[in-house]
This record gives structure tokens, sequence and C-alpha cells, in this order.
């Protein structure tokens, strides 16, 4: 009996020990990540990627509103509300022409400041 109550001792507080190691390894482990994230936030790669996601978006949208538009037409209704949506759909694809229009024009810019941008390697 007098083994066992040091023995179950050294047991709980190599438990505690290995705990607090496996939490400290956590805590640096995370600690790590941040400042990994934090430096590839601000590499020029990262933000390149960042802006062709948001280009891509912007172009899908454009995408949706022209599918959209062209299936918006309906020849259920009278010649006169066929023709006020007629004439609202002209004017709606238009409007998405101009949209991609310029879309692609401010596509056009970063791409010649792009060319001088060296891959590190």
């Amino acid at each position: 009996m007098l083994y066992i109550i040091p023995a179950l001792f050294v047991i709980a507080c190599a438990i505690y020990v290995g705990r607090y190691y496996v939490i400290k390894a956590r805590l640096t482990q995370a600690v790590l990540d941040e400042a990994i994230a934090r430096k590839l936030s601000t590499s020029p790669l990262n933000l390149e990627v960042m802006h062709l996601r948001e280009q891509n978006m912007v172009m899908r949208n454009l995408l949706l509103d022209m599918v959209e538009n062209e299936a918006s037409f309906e020849t259920d209704h009278p010649k006169t509300e066929q023709a006020r949506a007629f004439s609202a759909r002209i004017q709606r694809r238009r409007e998405i022409f101009g949209e991609a229009v310029f879309v692609l024009q401010q596509g056009e810019r970063p791409q010649a400041s792009n060319q001088n941008l060296k891959i590190p390697g």
C-alpha cells in the first residue's frame, strides 16, 4: 500500500505535466499560424489572387445578370406589356453591356503593372 499512493501521485503528476505541454504546444502552433497568415496576407502574390477572385465574382455576377435578363421575357402578357417588357429588357441589356465594358477596362490596367511583378524563387 505504501508504494501505491506515490505511484498514483506520480501518474497524476505525469498526466498534468503532459497536458500542460500539449496545451503549450497548441498555443505555440496557433501563434505560428497567425504569424504565417499575417505574412501571407501582405504578400503581393496573395494580394493578386484576392484581386483575381474579386474580378471573377464580378464577372460571374455579370453573367448571372445577362442570363436573368434574357430569361425574364415571357410571351403570356398582352402586347402593350410585352412591348414595355421588351424595351426594359433592351435597356437592361445596354446597362449590363456598359458594366461589362467598364469591368474589362478596369481589368486591363493592373495587367500592365503585373508584368513587372517578379516571382521569387
